[in-house]
């Protein structure tokens, strides 16, 4: 991709795509902090697997429009059906998160994956894209982080992660 950078240009919304791929699983207790038990961390590695709950190794390609100067953006994220009855692409909308450092986008139960959260973030100068999806275990003490980011628990994103989990 390549920026003009005269007047106008910085003006515009900037609009992109990022394609990531989901490669590391961590158990986050109900608050989103690190759930260190290395059962629960081997659960669900074992759960995001599986052909009904598939997320390790799958790719998520976000969409993004981005206008720095306005902060009006907009974003939406697609990924294969975790279930492997449903070969389908689905799309999920994010909204703005407000983080500061970087743009973030998150979709808190979003109709398409109702125990799901998908989150997407990418630095102020549209590098270093991150995308993660926490899958919400009803009943248990941890809920499972598929993330392409290899250190989920640092930066402002993380505090989302707690956000009505119960």
């Amino acid at each position: 991709m390549a920026f003009s950078y005269g007047g106008a240009a910085l003006a515009a919304p900037v609009q992109g795509k990022a394609s990531v791929r989901l490669t590391h699983v961590f158990a986050t207790l109900q608050t989103g902090a690190p759930d260190k038990k290395p059962e629960d961390i081997a659960a669900c590695r074992k759960q995001v697997s599986s052909p009904d709950s598939r997320y390790l190794g799958v790719t998520v390609t976000t969409q993004y429009s981005i206008d720095a100067q306005t902060m009006m953006m907009s974003a939406s994220s697609s990924l294969p059906s975790p279930h492997a009855t449903q070969p389908l692409q689905l799309t999920v909308k994010l909204s703005p998160l407000g983080i500061a450092g970087q743009y973030a986008f998150g979709a808190f139960r979003p109709p398409v994956l109702p125990d799901n959260y998908v989150l997407f973030s990418i630095g102020l100068d549209f590098k270093g894209a991150k995308s993660s999806v926490l899958v919400l275990n009803e009943g248990k003490d941890y809920n499972c982080l598929v993330t392409s980011n290899p250190t989920p628990f640092t930066g402002g994103l993380s505090e989302k992660l707690g956000a009505g989990q119960k």
